[in-house]
């Protein structure tokens, strides 16, 4: 399974029922290169965004509480 690092997102276009999201990283001299681009169906972008959206936050949630485990340690 390819693994994509990405900066950036360039564009994002539903064509034939599928949801195609472009993406960009940062290449030599911190010029956006094409990294890759992620396909949904469209019937389940929707899910797909809102499941990230909710893994995001338990990570955040996750580093605030061990942040706040950890004394003298700034919380971002």
């Amino acid at each position: 399974m390819p693994i994509m690092l990405i900066d950036g997102i360039k564009d994002v276009v539903l064509h034939n029922g599928v949801v195609r999201v472009d993406c960009v990283s940062a290449g030599p001299n911190n010029q956006q290169q094409a990294s890759g681009t992620l396909l949904i169906p469209a019937n389940i972008a929707g899910p797909v965004v809102q499941a990230l959206v909710n893994a995001l936050a338990e990570l955040d949630r996750k580093i605030r509480e061990q942040a706040d485990a950890k004394p003298g340690v700034a919380t971002p």
